[in-house]
């Protein structure tokens, strides 16, 4: 069986695996659902955007001070255009 991924990049699976293994599999809006409003209960604030960019800082593997930027555009309902934003996260 081959499995390809959004990308375009495919692996053959299925033959390496033993008789007591098996290939997880989920359907994606039920699992991000789930993920999502369980952030939300922890805490985090939901956005409905679509991430553009992610700066990776160049020491962030030696400084664990340094934070990733996140570009995106936040969409709101009735509009039809997202606004440019962007936020920082250790």
């Amino acid at each position: 069986m081959k499995l390809i991924s959004p990308s375009g990049v495919d692996v053959n699976i299925g033959d390496t695996l033993q008789a007591d293994e098996y290939i997880g599999m989920c359907r994606r809006e039920i699992l991000d659902k789930y993920i999502r409003d369980r952030a939300e209960d922890f805490g985090a604030d939901i956005v409905n955007g679509l991430v553009t960019a992610i700066d990776i800082p160049a020491d962030h593997k030696t400084n664990p001070d340094s934070q990733y930027t996140i570009k995106y555009q936040e969409f709101t309902p009735g509009k039809s255009a997202g606004t440019a934003k962007e936020q920082k996260f250790d």
